[in-house]
């Protein structure tokens, strides 16, 4: 194959002929040539920072930057939710401790509740645990970022413990039988000890506390629990009682005039359960109020 090459009339002519063999050495001109451009670029790039790894790695790093703050404004949330679960859970333990009823006494509502404080200091104890260190800055993201994730998951446990431990507190406190068993302050008229009693005269003892009240007055559960009586009886009249499961405790309510709830029930503390009465061996409308 020939290629004439003509510039004008008076120029002579130029012949190309194309064979095989010089179309391959134009090829592999072509390539090297590609070739020695493609090094070029790339040392270009990577010389002013455009390459690709050096962009992934840009990014990466942006992207490590990222979760390290989101994980530290999730340490300061977690540690200010823990902060404030101690301090609920504190002032929950602190509370004044209830007086342990002696059975057949009244409820603490209608006798002082006095802070005991032990003669002897009490104590701590446990393993010693050393707290999780953050790295210094100058470690690697990854590094970094593991620290914290460990820190994070750790205050998250801790955070989920002392709300457990605060949830069981509260639970304790509702199962607790310490609310009053009228809806406003009534005289007593009978206190639990011994007595005279009034249909013989004769001393006698007396399981519980005796509230003077209207007629037809709501009788109020004094905590969370389960009816186990809801019944007439002969000494008492229409009675209830009460079982608190999670102290252990028993509450009976005493002469009503009509009966709220039945056997099994579930009741809240605060839930109207009776109303006050004259029924059974009574001498007029009152409650009577025991803790067993």
């Amino acid at each position: 194959m020939q290629i004439l090459l003509v510039r004008d009339a008076q120029s002579p002519v130029r012949q190309i002929e194309i064979t095989p063999w010089r179309l391959i050495k134009w090829c592999c001109l072509l390539v090297v040539l590609l070739a020695i451009l493609n090094v070029f670029a790339n040392w270009l790039l990577e010389a002013i920072g455009l390459s690709e790894q050096a962009q992934q790695q840009s990014l990466s790093e942006a992207q490590y930057e990222r979760k390290l703050m989101e994980l530290e404004s999730q340490l300061v949330e977690l540690n200010g939710r823990l902060k404030g679960l101690d301090a609920t859970r504190q002032q929950l333990i602190q509370e004044p401790p209830l007086t342990a009823p002696v059975p057949g006494l009244s409820s603490p509502s209608s006798l002082p509740v006095q802070n005991v404080t032990p003669a002897v200091p009490g104590g701590q104890g446990g393993p010693m645990i050393r707290p999780n260190v953050l790295l210094p800055a100058e470690q690697s993201f990854t590094t970094r970022l593991h620290q914290l994730e460990l820190v994070s998951l750790n205050m998250r446990a801790q955070a989920e413990m002392v709300s457990e431990h605060m949830q069981t507190l509260q639970k304790f406190q509702l199962a607790s039988p310490t609310g009053y068993p009228l809806p406003y302050q009534a005289l007593v008229t009978s206190a639990p000890g011994y007595r005279m009693d009034p249909f013989t005269g004769q001393s006698s003892w007396h399981a519980g506390t005796d509230y003077g009240a209207y007629p037809g007055t709501p009788i109020l559960a004094t905590g969370d629990g389960y009816v186990i009586r809801a019944e007439w009886d002969t000494e008492y009249g229409n009675l209830v009682e009460i079982s608190h499961p999670g102290v252990n405790m028993v509450t009976r309510y005493a002469h009503a005039q009509d009966v709220y709830v039945k056997v099994g029930q579930r009741v809240a503390r605060g839930d109207a359960i009776a109303s006050v009465g004259s029924t059974g061996r009574s001498t007029g409308p009152h409650l009577h109020y025991e803790v067993r």
